[in-house]
């Protein structure tokens, strides 16, 4: 008995052990906790705007977009601006709004975040207003895709997933037979 406890456990273990590097190089899906990426830097009145987004790969779910708002002259900051930006898929569905805000620690960068609930291309709308330098905006376009489970190659994510949940479903089941097995030794030791 204690043999085959130990050969399902190796089993479980060699298991493991094969599939966590495939585990470990499948692209994870990231929302907005990695690097933002540029993707525009141009001029918009009297502002010059960078503009950049989280993640690089946009898919369904929080879109983050972060501005930076300079004086076209100058190429000073400006700190005190009013920044808004607008989400609108190009097929069908509703206009988004998303104020981006600054922090009291980085004034320089605005970031605000939309929720693109549908797939396609989405016009994305950055207006800046100030008191002083007035209005501008720019249009920018982004490809939402759909999530997948392996990145941006389905069909290893979808094997990937099988595998994972084959191994759970062997571990599980390990564990109800042993136990049991157990429980029958312990019926028949307290019988005897």
């Amino acid at each position: 008995m204690r043999v085959a406890a130990t050969g399902a456990s190796v089993a479980i273990i060699a298991a493991i052990t094969i599939f966590a590097p495939l585990i470990a190089s499948a692209q994870t899906l990231t929302m907005t906790s990695g690097p933002f990426v540029p993707i525009a830097d141009e001029n918009a009145g009297p502002y010059r705007l960078i503009v950049q987004q989280s993640p690089e790969r946009v898919i369904l779910g929080t879109l983050a977009i972060s501005v930076q708002v300079h004086d076209v002259e100058s190429d000073a900051s400006i700190p005190d601006a009013i920044v808004r930006i607008y989400g609108t898929p190009a097929e069908h569905g509703n206009r988004q709004v998303a104020p981006a805000l600054n922090s009291p620690q980085d004034r320089e960068y605005y970031v605000g975040r939309l929720e693109v609930e549908e797939t396609g291309v989405w016009a994305i709308d950055v207006a800046v207003e100030h008191p002083e330098y007035g209005a501008a905006n720019l249009t920018l376009a982004a490809e939402v895709f759909n999530r997948s489970r392996g990145g941006s190659n389905l069909l290893f994510g979808t094997i990937l997933w099988i595998l994972v949940s084959l191994v759970f479903i062997g571990v599980v089941w390990h564990l109800v037979r042993s136990s049991r097995k157990t429980r029958a030794k312990l019926q028949d030791v307290r019988t005897d």
